[in-house]
């Protein structure tokens, strides 16, 4: 007890003795080493967790839970996400061993997998159990979808009749719940309308309500007559369809004029304007003459009527035939022996089919009607460069006249604040990371100078030490070996010589005396005089 109480005020006297620089070294250097060990403590005994399921609906993670109690699972929950926490090491073969117990909130086919419970059911109970088997099965196969978080479905099933003529359609209803930031289209609706429809018996697409989380009808006006049928666009289509009509035409007159004037010195806008009317034209050419040159088919008789007649005259009266493109005329004269003459003409009159050349146009919806573009540059600029560029732009879209096309070329200063802004925030957040990594960079500093100076301060106090130990050893021995050395005379010079007269060692001196005393220690004590004599050769080295 006495030697723990001394080591212990010794260390306190040795504390003392050091100076504050070192003591503060020494307080770092502890801390340092208390922290680490803490920190290795912990991560070594500490159980890591990590993610099971996540986002579960309630039903199935009461389930889970209840499972890992039964198998004596430890397990962490998060209520507000339902996530499940289990050990790290575990985490693959529990995924694996209950991943049959999932269901996503939905219950399917699985009700009948126990046939055996289900002996005695009633045809209604059975109709209520396949029900929601197939509501189940539905909202299962919603959820799998893109972009989807729940859904729910509820089904009202006929009942059946024996007469035909009372037989009643299905009706479904649909809750469909969308992940943040997304949202359905219509063709996207008609298709999960398509699914439930082709789902369940008996049951009209017009049949179906689907509505999101927010209360919107997203089904409305969906099946009308008149919706799609006549083959036209939806208005959704029509300004996709122009949008991309305007990107692709912004693009082109860019791509001419950043050329010249550089990237972000333009800005272009077109404003498309499309026909989506699907039209049809019939045009009809006729050809009055049938001996046309231009028609060169054999021309068609429609009718054709004959007339003769005969008249009696005096010698020398004659007819001249005439004709035309719907008739014929023949004259024919006999004189007889009185000088008499009789006449005969025959008129024919024929109708030709008139010719004529059917031409059918059918135009499709989409092209463009009318393009309105707005030019801006950079600066001031003149009538002659206004219309180099009003020249470059109309020749990159297409630009058309007659179509009533118009061209807006200005040039004035932009203004530049939110591209200075941005340059700013840019700056901003580099010198933030750039100030983010100087402070690891001087803690890490810190901390290895702060090592540094603790092994600096360890090498030097255990250097003090030893030389203190050796001091301290020179020091006892300077106190053994002082007597001897006031006995033999060491502090004389020993540059000067003196003579001394024989020794008589018959006689009893003070000399003999102290020649008789060293003899004597010297048997008695050889190893400490040996000591001694080795002390003095190292003095005399020194």
């Amino acid at each position: 007890m006495n030697k723990l109480s001394q080591f212990f005020k010794n260390l306190l006297n040795k504390w003392k003795e050091l100076s504050k620089r070192k003591k503060m070294v020494f307080v770092i250097l502890l801390v340092a080493i208390l922290a680490a060990l803490v920190v290795l403590i912990k991560t070594t005994t500490t159980t890591k967790y990590a993610v099971l399921y996540s986002k579960l609906d309630s039903t199935d993670a009461a389930a889970i839970m209840q499972k890992l109690d039964d198998d004596k699972v430890t397990h962490k929950e998060d209520s507000s996400t339902n996530t499940i926490y289990v050990p790290a090491s575990e985490v693959d073969k529990l995924r694996l061993q209950y991943s049959t117990s999932i269901k996503d909130g939905s219950t399917g086919f699985e009700l009948f997998d126990n046939s055996s419970g289900k002996f005695g059911t009633t045809d209604a109970e059975f109709n209520v159990e396949y029900q929601r088997a197939l509501q189940g099965e539905i909202e299962r196969s919603i959820k799998s979808l893109d972009g989807v978080d729940d859904a729910r479905v509820s089904l009202v099933m006929p009942q059946d009749s024996v007469f035909v003529k009372d037989s009643t359609s299905a009706t479904a209803s649909v809750t469909v719940k969308m992940k943040p930031g997304e949202s359905l289209s219509k063709s996207q609706v008609m298709a999960i309308i398509s699914l439930v429809s082709g789902s369940v018996k008996n049951l009209p697409k017009q049949n179906i309500t689907v509505i999101d989380d927010k209360m919107n009808l997203l089904s409305k006006d969906l099946y009308k007559s008149n919706s799609n049928d006549d083959g036209t666009t939806s208005s959704d289509d029509r300004a996709k369809a122009e949008q991309q009509v305007e990107s692709d035409d912004e693009k082109k007159a860019l791509d001419a004029l950043e050329a010249v004037y550089g990237k972000g010195k333009v800005k272009v806008k077109v404003n498309a304007d499309l026909n989506f009317d699907a039209q049809e034209t019939d045009s009809q050419s006729y050809y009055n003459n049938p001996t046309n040159q231009k028609d060169t088919r054999n021309p068609v008789v429609v009718s054709q009527h004959s007339q003769s007649s005969s008249t009696t005259g005096a010698n020398g009266s004659s007819g001249s035939p005439t004709s035309n493109n719907t008739g014929s005329s023949t004259s024919n004269t006999i004189t007889n022996s009185t000088g008499n003459s009789t006449s005969t003409n025959t008129d024919t009159t024929t109708n030709y089919d008139v010719s004529s050349d059917t031409t059918k146009t059918v135009k499709s919806p989409g092209d463009v009607k009318r393009l309105t573009i707005s030019v801006v540059v950079d600066g001031t600029i003149d009538s002659n460069t206004q219309n180099n560029v009003s020249n470059i732009v109309g020749n990159a879209v297409g630009f058309d006249n007659t179509r009533g096309d118009s061209i807006s070329v200005v040039g004035m200063p932009f203004d530049k604040t939110a591209e200075k802004n941005a340059q700013k925030a840019l700056d901003d957040m580099k010198k933030a990371e750039q100030a983010a990594q100087n402070q690891k960079l001087y803690i890490g500093l810190g901390i290895g100078g702060a090592i540094l100076l603790g092994l600096i301060a360890f090498l030097v106090i255990r250097a003090i030490k030893k030389r203190r130990a050796a001091k301290a050893l020179e020091d006892e021995e300077d106190e053994e070996t002082e007597g001897l050395d006031v006995l033999i005379g060491d502090e004389e010079n020993e540059s000067e010589t003196q003579k001394f007269a024989p020794i008589n060692f018959e006689t009893e001196d003070a000399n003999s005396h102290i020649e008789k005393e060293i003899k004597k220690y010297a048997t008695t004590k050889p190893e400490q005089v040996a000591d001694i004599i080795k002390a003095w050769l190292a003095n005399e080295e020194r």
